[in-house]
């Protein structure tokens, strides 16, 4: 990492892959402030288990995520980005859209509001206020193409954010990163459906995926590389963090 240490802006940061994100942001040396923007104010301890006296690096700010442009101060200092956010049909409010306008209309709604606006919404903001580098958590089988109904959406919109994102990486001097995991273990933040595909399938831990996203923003700092824009594939995501290929399926 970069002498003098650097700052970091996560959105997403309580969600399954953003706290272990932030978690291990916090405890690296080179590390010294993260900003994680949140809906409303959380325990500290009990939403990043483990983080300990690191907690002192970490600012959790309120934010209006309808107008992140309302909080570009917090950005201004800030080295590298990371976005976590993403939307999930087992939220309250997307179950109830969804049982009022049908399941692929108010899932939709959802992922424009979420996937695609908030990600979109905090690229721009973040290359604005002349952040180094942003990293995006998309999802493997993201296709902007894919005009399926039911979870084929979820594929579309992941693909449109990328695009959006992605679309901005050259107002960045290191660039854009888009990884693309499949499926997540979350752990005890598992969702109930996960929790059965895991009996049948192997799902790359969040914690690996956190540590792929912190490795990549190093390699890019380290080397001084100002590629405009990279996509890492669930297979290199694996090789980036050095875990068994074969368990994982790639």
């Amino acid at each position: 990492m970069a002498s003098g240490g650097f700052r970091a802006i996560v959105l997403g940061a309580t969600g399954a892959t953003g706290r272990e994100l932030t978690t291990k942001l916090a405890k690296l040396e080179s590390c010294t402030q993260i900003r994680a923007l949140v809906r409303r104010e959380v325990d500290v301890a009990s939403s990043f288990p483990g983080i300990g006296e690191a907690a002192s690096k970490l600012s959790l700010i309120v934010t209006d995520f309808d107008n992140l442009w309302s909080q570009r101060e917090h950005f201004f200092d800030c080295d590298v980005a990371f976005s976590c956010v993403g939307t999930s049909r087992a939220n309250p409010a997307v179950k109830a859209d969804m049982e009022k306008d049908g399941d692929d209309a108010g899932f939709e709604k959802w992922l424009k509001k979420v996937d695609l606006g908030y990600s979109k919404a905090f690229a721009e903001t973040a290359a604005k206020a002349g952040v180094k580098h942003l990293t995006r958590i998309s999802a493997r089988g993201a296709d902007s193409k894919n005009m399926g109904s039911g979870f084929n959406l979820y594929h579309r919109y992941q693909g449109l954010a990328d695009e959006a994102v992605l679309g901005l990486a050259e107002k960045f001097s290191h660039g854009v990163t888009c990884l693309r995991p499949g499926l997540l273990n979350r752990g005890e933040m598992a969702r109930q459906h996960e929790a059965e595909l895991y009996k049948k399938y192997t799902g790359l831990e969040v914690g690996l995926l956190a540590e792929a996203s912190i490795k990549e923003w190093g390699n890019v700092l380290n080397a001084g590389m100002t590629y405009a824009k990279r996509v890492i594939e669930l297979k290199d995501i694996v090789q980036l963090v050095g875990a068994d290929p074969e368990k994982y399926g790639v």
